[in-house]
């Protein structure tokens, strides 16, 4: 695949952006259902703050092109249709309600009435968010994966995991971390099912038993626009300290509290650096992804890297891996929002 320069991304698209109306579409902290929490789990993780949403309505604001927002789906939906408006560029970042697909809603209601929307398409956004087929798919594509097993009632095929097999339990449908917390991380035994049978019961969902690898968290922004990829540099997450997060994952409370930080993984293991962007592009065009997405990583020790799970849109607000490897690649946090808005508009 091409390798591109962003600034030629910009270019490509600067007469048509100057020619819309773009349309944020995004939910906030402030509007968020409490009967959508998952238990102990907060919803609203995935939703941005009032600081977070003043980052992004900044960021697009830079851009100096007519900017309408909503932060209800519905509200989106009504507006286009009362008004039939003209020259719109979405941009949508909603997820309103719980379980399987609710991040779609705004792409294929975009695609229904022929308006341009960043990111991937419909299916692809919510195949994302299936963390059992992704895994599946990319490990019948040959992409190095953790072992897995579906659990929703009883073990899919009856297969799942040998007796001392290390796991970590996720639910199939989220991100954000929500779902996982310190008592995720589990071996196999006796007691393993009445576990994993128990959080399928609480947060209404399938789970997922991923093997369990030891290392390094990396993340690995890239952009994807038809045949052209543009490449940011891999970020590690670090957390009490130690660049290497050894057998710790990015739980559900560190990420609610922001207690991680970010390095630049290519000055930890600069040899492993470029497979993994190499590894990320086969991914994105395995899975169909486009515009600004994120593959992550877990490194073990000795180099080998899987890949753990995708983002078709991951945030980009100054506590973000992507906003720390635009920055290690020179470029301004208003950057972002101009290369998530030309990718829309030069995607075929």
């Amino acid at each position: 695949m091409k390798r591109s320069n962003l600034k030629e991304l910009w270019n490509i698209a600067d007469q048509k952006l100057r020619t819309k109306h773009l349309i944020i579409v995004c939910n906030t902290k402030s509007i968020a259902n409490p009967e959508d929490n998952l238990g102990n789990f907060h919803m609203d993780t995935e939703y941005f703050s009032d600081d977070e949403f003043d980052q992004v309505i900044s960021m697009f604001s830079s851009i100096g092109i007519e900017t309408d927002i909503f932060t209800y789906e519905d509200d989106f939906f009504k507006y286009v249709i009362d008004n039939s408006p003209k020259d719109l560029l979405v941009y949508n970042s909603a997820q309103s309600g719980r379980g399987p697909g609710r991040k779609s809603l705004v792409p294929a209601f975009c695609n229904l009435h022929a308006i341009p929307c960043t990111g991937s398409n419909a299916y692809v956004v919510s195949l994302c968010r299936h963390k059992y087929h992704v895994n599946q798919l990319l490990a019948q594509a040959g992409i190095q994966v953790p072992k897995t097993w579906l659990y929703s009632r009883e073990w899919l095929s009856g297969r799942h995991p040998s007796r001392g097999t290390k796991l970590l339990i996720k639910p199939i449908y989220e991100s954000a971390s929500i779902g996982i917390d310190r008592s995720s991380i589990q071996f196999y035994n006796e007691n393993f099912n009445s576990l994993i049978h128990k959080r399928m019961e609480q947060q209404h969902q399938p789970m997922i038993a991923q093997e369990f690898i030891a290392g390094y968290e990396v993340e690995v922004p890239i952009v994807r626009v038809d045949q052209a990829i543009y490449n940011l540099p891999p970020v590690g997450i670090a957390i009490d300290e130690m660049n290497c997060m050894a057998d710790n994952v990015l739980d559900y409370e560190r990420i609610y509290f922001d207690h991680y930080r970010f390095y630049d993984f290519s000055e930890v293991m600069s040899d492993i650096a470029p497979a993994l962007s190499d590894c990320a592009t086969t991914v994105a065009k395995i899975l169909g992804m486009e515009g600004l997405c994120r593959v992550d990583f877990r490194i073990k020790c000795d180099g080998s890297f899987f890949v753990t799970d995708v983002s078709t849109n991951p945030h980009f607000i100054a506590h973000s891996s992507v906003n720390y490897s635009f920055k290690r690649a020179g470029l301004r946090p208003e950057d972002i929002a101009k290369t998530i808005l030309s990718a829309a508009l030069v995607k075929g």
